[in-house]
């Protein structure tokens, strides 16, 4: 007599077969055997996207100043932004006549994303598995008012490149910082000789030193008072000069 057997003729014993480690990771999530799962949605955290925009912000001028020095094609150095940014972003800036001659133009009307203003406020409008929309502030200065930027991030070849960004004004009560956002502004201010260790807001002041808008915001930062405005981000030093 044969002491084998197929597997077709083994009885049931009545034990119930322990499923697999594959099996029950199918089960937590209501999959069938042999049904696969849907792929995982690569969502990226809002610090990362403001990484990404400073990135590629610092990576433009960086670029620029090489470019410039050595003298190269502007289509050497548009094959370097490339890695960076899409061709539909650097003909819609129009990099090229910045690049050639940057008359009139500078770093006010490009791209120059500021660390404090993304970390006060950052707002993801859309994220989808290809491309990526933020609000994101701009506050005002000696040549700009404040206004909030809409940039979008695309993925090309596994890299997030800037494609687009547009302009839109601020409602008509501005920005309305809170306290706790033009503090982390400060604390991020790139004006400063040297990063501000500490800030404490003093309280309210109406100053007549800039525009229609006199309510600022006062604060200490290290010793020395600097005043921002809620209504569009404009910052004035203790002696009432603007940054």
């Amino acid at each position: 007599m044969s002491t084998g057997c197929s597997e077709q003729a083994v009885a049931p014993t009545g034990e119930s077969k322990t499923p697999t480690e594959t099996e029950a990771k199918q089960a937590e999530i209501g999959l069938t055997a042999g049904e696969q799962p849907a792929p995982v949605k690569e969502e990226k955290s809002k610090e990362w996207i403001m990484n990404r925009l400073v990135e590629i912000s610092r990576r433009y001028f960086s670029q620029l100043e090489e470019a410039t020095h050595q003298e190269l094609p502007f289509e050497v150095f548009r094959e370097n932004l490339q890695r960076y940014m899409t061709d539909r972003f650097i003909d819609q800036e129009h990099l090229e006549e910045f690049y050639k001659g940057g008359v009139g133009q500078n770093r006010l009307f490009l791209f120059h994303y500021e660390p404090g203003t993304l970390k006060a406020r950052t707002t993801i409008l859309e994220h989808t598995e290809d491309h990526i929309v933020v609000k994101t502030m701009w506050f005002a200065n000696e040549l700009n008012s404040g206004y909030y930027e809409i940039s979008t991030l695309r993925k090309s070849g596994g890299d997030w490149l800037l494609d687009e960004k547009r302009r839109e004004e601020t409602p008509k009560g501005g920005f309305q910082l809170t306290t706790q956002e033009a503090e982390i502004y400060l604390k991020n201010f790139p004006y400063a000789e040297k990063p501000i260790q500490s800030v404490k807001y003093v309280g309210n002041k109406t100053l007549d030193a800039h525009k229609d808008f006199g309510l600022f915001y006062q604060f200490d930062g290290d010793g020395e008072t600097y005043y921002i405005s809620p209504f569009d981000g404009y910052v004035l030093s203790g002696d009432l000069e603007h940054y």
